[in-house]
């Protein structure tokens, strides 16, 4: 099971990483191994179900069901939110891609990223054959029309403007930038939950350190 030792810290982490990404500003790093663990587990269990179903009695059976359906659900919440991220950022998601694959391999799974492109195809297709297309603008050759000095320079600033719910899951300090310039140490007490700038939690989100959790 991968990293993990039981089931139960597979549903905890897949809980942890949607959390994170719902309350994201930006699309966090496709956390493959977590969902294969999560995907491996539903499928051990459909043939339990299949295997075992004329030993216990239907109720025994329905509540195995609902469970295999409440982790499906997990997983498929998981999938929309990113899914909806990679719709909104469409247009930079494709730059990504052209300008630096091995970072865009990172950040989203195979099937995201044909979703990304079939996506980003039809929606070219879609604005060409509607009002956009009777303008003078190289809407099917959009992804080579940006330049690259709207690429940001430093990541660690593209966010600081951007404020997220934090909960703590074990003391951890965190650096605040203050109005005048200055750095500010935070220190977060295990379950306290904070407004912070998203930059400040940024580092401990993209690594997956387990110290805490967006809300």
């Amino acid at each position: 099971m991968g990293d993990f030792e039981t089931p139960k810290q597979v549903y905890a982490k897949l809980l942890e990483v949607i959390s994170n990404e719902k309350g994201s500003p930006e699309l966090l790093e496709y956390e493959e191994t977590v969902v294969e663990c999560m995907m491996e587990q539903i499928d051990h269990m459909e043939k339990n179900i299949r295997l075992l179903k004329n030993r216990l009695n239907q109720f025994c059976i329905e509540q195995h069901k609902t469970e295999v359906d409440r982790l499906q659900y997990c997983v498929n919440t998981y999938y929309r939110i990113r899914l909806q991220k990679i719709e909104t950022n469409c247009t930079s998601l494709i730059k990504l891609l052209k300008n630096d694959n091995r970072r865009a391999e990172k950040l989203m799974s195979v099937g995201e990223i044909k979703y990304l492109d079939t996506y980003y195809a039809n929606m070219n297709k879609y604005l060409g054959e509607t009002i956009m297309g009777k303008l003078n603008i190289p809407i099917n050759d959009a992804a080579h029309s940006f330049s690259l000095s709207e690429l940001p320079i430093n990541d660690s600033d593209l966010f600081k403007a951007s404020y997220v719910f934090v909960k703590a899951l074990r003391q951890t300090e965190v650096i605040v930038d203050t109005d005048d310039g200055d750095h500010e140490p935070i220190v977060l007490e295990p379950n306290s939950i904070h407004f912070l700038p998203y930059s400040s939690v940024r580092h401990y989100i993209m690594n997956s350190s387990g110290d805490v959790v967006l809300m």
